[in-house]
């Protein structure tokens, strides 16, 4: 029998194969919690007074928070197991999103009504992908 060259198996892991390569469960919990709950303190600032302390405080606690949920829906976008890509199309994701919605927001003469309808958006879009995904059974071997 032949012997083995050396280096010709790896000792430790060889990284996931693209199939397989995925967001762990965490990542995409962390991004759908995030969604759900930052877009929902953006609906609740349309119906307080504008000038209000606590108006400032759910829209920068809500913009951390969908700022988050973005950069790990950047993490899970890239199914390679390249972690700089990975990270690249983290950081550019919320980067594109912020961008268009200042363009958009500056356009408007009702800014509330941007902010909670973005807001509305992106919660009720966490909220079907977290229902759906946990309804969803599916088969092991």
């Amino acid at each position: 029998m032949l012997g083995v060259p050396p280096g010709w198996h790896t000792v430790g892991p060889m990284g996931q194969h693209v199939d397989t390569a995925g967001p762990p469960r965490v990542t995409r919990r962390t991004a759908q919690v995030c969604g759900l709950v930052g877009g929902a303190a953006w609906v609740a600032t349309y119906f307080l007074d504008a000038d209000a302390g606590l108006t400032r405080a759910l829209l920068l606690g809500g913009g951390v928070l969908l700022t988050v949920a973005l950069f790990a829906i950047g993490l899970m976008l890239v199914k390679s197991d390249f972690l700089l890509l990975r990270v690249f199309v983290a950081l550019a994701l919320p980067t594109l999103v912020w961008g268009v919605f200042a363009l958009v927001r500056d356009s408007v003469s009702d800014e509330q009504l941007v902010d909670a309808a973005f807001g509305a958006f992106v919660a009720l879009l966490c909220l079907a992908i977290l229902v759906r995904r946990s309804s969803v059974s599916r088969a092991t071997l």
